[in-house]
């Protein structure tokens, strides 16, 4: 048990000198001395610096230190301009009024309107069962349905026949006959 304790307190001693090691790399990396006075920050500047020509050229050295390309002859020429005007307060949203669409009569129909659009069924198969069942593979956009003669299916289609070239469907919705041919 002594012996353990013993490399706890090396252990110990171990990192606290790397500790101070490395505490004393980083004062000697960034420059902190004691009892320096702070450095003005580019980015902060008291109104009453910006008054004071002699301090405003120790902050454009400072900034020109940082990075040569900082032009702030233009940073005094925007601020020298007036703010625009503005017609409204930018915090406020207004609301407009609905403009009242006029109305007009309904076109007389000249043509009889166009059927819909064919829903997205796609027969896959066709397979006959011991006994003469015949079954088939339908397929829409979302699921795949394996379907018998006289059955409904996808809440709104009825199979009225299948044979091996192709499938009818009733559209219970359009009262519409489908035909859906097997790929061969």
């Amino acid at each position: 048990m002594r012996g353990r304790s013993q490399r706890e307190k090396w252990a110990i001693g171990f990192l606290g000198i790397v500790c101070l090691l490395l505490v004393l790399n980083l004062v000697l990396r960034t420059g902190i001395k004691a009892g320096a006075s702070r450095a003005i920050r580019p980015g902060r500047v008291s109104p009453a610096a910006s008054r004071s020509p002699a301090l405003s050229e120790r902050v454009a050295d400072e900034l020109a230190r940082y990075d040569p390309g900082v032009r702030l002859d233009l940073l005094k020429e925007l601020q020298s301009r007036p703010l625009p005007r503005l017609a409204r307060n930018p915090f406020e949203f207004e609301t407009r009024p609905a403009v009242a669409q006029p109305t007009t009569p309904a076109p007389a129909a000249s043509a009889p309107p166009a059927p819909p659009a064919p829903p997205p069924l796609k027969a896959v198969g066709y397979t006959e069962k011991a006994g003469g069942v015949k079954e088939a593979i339908v397929s829409d956009d979302q699921e795949i349905y394996i379907v018998h003669e006289g059955e409904s299916f996808a809440k709104r289609f009825r199979v009225l026949k299948i044979s091996p070239a192709a499938i009818e469907v009733d559209d219970e919705t359009t009262h519409q006959t489908i035909r859906l041919p097997i790929p061969q």
